[in-house]
């Protein structure tokens, strides 16, 4: 079993499969990237339902808060290919997309 800590919560992995996939650093730290790169965008998705601490888990680079009967994901995604992985994670979890908004700038 591994532990690791995503925004303040300690997230489990029995298999290790979360714990050992790659991580965006949540302060839009571009590790890879060139000076030429577009700086990260920030996006607002809701997700229908409260999710738990292991769900939460699943969306590292994100905070997430409760927002009526749904959940709030907010945070810096690098590319268009993050923000597609996330997408996809939320739909193998199951999760019922109500809304992605692009934020503007800070």
């Amino acid at each position: 079993m591994r532990i690791r800590r995503s925004g303040g919560l300690l997230c489990r992995s029995d298999d290790g499969a979360a714990a050992s996939r790659p991580v965006t650093p949540a302060g839009g730290e571009d590790v890879t990237g060139t000076p030429n790169d577009p700086p990260p965008r920030r996006y607002r998705i809701r997700v229908r339902g409260h999710l738990g601490e292991t769900m939460r888990c699943a969306f590292p680079a994100l905070q997430a808060r409760a927002s009526g009967g749904d959940t709030v994901l907010t945070g810096p995604l690098a590319d268009r290919a993050a923000l597609y992985g996330v997408l996809a994670e939320i739909e193998a979890l199951g999760l019922e997309l109500l809304e992605v908004r692009r934020l503007p700038p800070a």
